[in-house]
């Protein structure tokens, strides 16, 4: 019984570090292409926004069908109470979550074509634009 915790705590350890290396690696990837200044302004969207990006990408009939893919696969991983490594495990348990995240939105920021991406992006701008031009006109 002793050997299977152990075994299965290194395969946890050796899964968690695999994960660690290909977050390590897409965020590097990001970070060296111009695909980070897409990704800053994807960031400064509002949440609400994001989450009408994301549908509108969904929705998009020009977006291929593996990054739909990789989308619902992400979104079910997180919604899912089963986890790699359990929640309730202190700091550990969100760092799988935090790490798949990342690594699918790397894996969907490079899948999805850069034109319809940006297209996309700076339609969901220009109306974050206006709301804030109505937002200070009522003050």
């Amino acid at each position: 019984m002793e050997e299977f915790v152990w075994v299965s705590l290194a395969v946890i350890a050796a899964g968690l570090l695999l994960l660690i290396a290909l977050a390590a690696f897409m965020l590097w990837r990001i970070q060296r292409s111009d695909e980070k200044k897409l990704a800053k302004r994807i960031a400064k969207l509002p949440f609400l926004d994001k989450i009408s990006l994301a549908g509108s990408l969904i929705s998009d009939d020009r977006i291929p069908i593996a990054p739909r893919i990789i989308a619902l696969v992400l979104v079910l991983y997180i919604a899912s109470p089963i986890d790699l490594i359990p929640d309730f495990i202190p700091v550990i348990g969100y760092l799988d979550d935090i790490l798949i995240v990342l690594v699918g939105a790397g894996l969907l920021l490079r899948s999805v074509p850069r034109h319809i991406l940006e297209e996309h992006v700076v339609r969901y701008e220009e109306r974050g634009g206006e709301t804030k031009t109505l937002e200070s006109a009522r003050r």
